[in-house]
């Protein structure tokens, strides 16, 4: 019986170690990173922004400031979501795998002068995440269909190890 507690107390141990290394550093604020594309959609590129936010808890001057990170996205030469099928908006898509997602609608936006590449920019935030961000969190540019609240593949994406010094 010793031995079969012992045993169990190694691998508890050896496990929690293994945990313990695979904890990741945490995200230096402000920082940027490039999304890539994952189809092979010709000219299509983002941007994330990940930084730290002061937000009051109401609209009172008086009110006191809590911190949050943010991510925002900037999404250039998309095609409409509806090429891909039965979508209709792209969103914003952050997460530490395993652990916590956020996702955010991303809006079209309108140019006095589109490209003649072809594409649309697509723009978007997310600045109440309390969480923390570790380098291996992941940031995309999904496909969605807003009447189904379906969320579609990854389009752009980019981890954020790029993310600290």
């Amino acid at each position: 019986m010793l031995k079969i507690l012992t045993a169990l107390l190694v691998l508890v141990f050896s496990h929690s170690g293994i945990m313990q290394a695979r904890t990741f550093t945490e995200v230096t604020n402000p920082c940027s990173v490039v999304l890539h594309p994952v189809k092979g959609i010709p000219n299509a590129q983002g941007t994330a922004l990940i930084t730290k936010v002061k937000k009051p808890y109401t609209s009172s001057p008086t009110s006191s400031v809590r911190e949050r990170k943010g991510v925002g996205i900037y999404a250039d030469w998309l095609p409409l979501p509806s090429s891909f099928g039965k979508y209709d908006q792209y969103e914003g898509f952050a997460q530490i795998k395993g652990e916590i997602s956020w996702r955010f609608k991303m809006y079209l936006v309108k140019e006095d002068v589109p490209s003649w590449f072809g594409g649309n920019p697509w723009a978007g935030k997310i600045d109440e995440i309390s969480s923390r961000l570790p380098v291996n969190a992941s940031v995309e540019v999904r496909l969605s269909n807003s009447k189904s609240n379906k969320l579609g593949p990854v389009i752009l994406q980019n981890t954020l190890y790029g993310c600290h010094k």
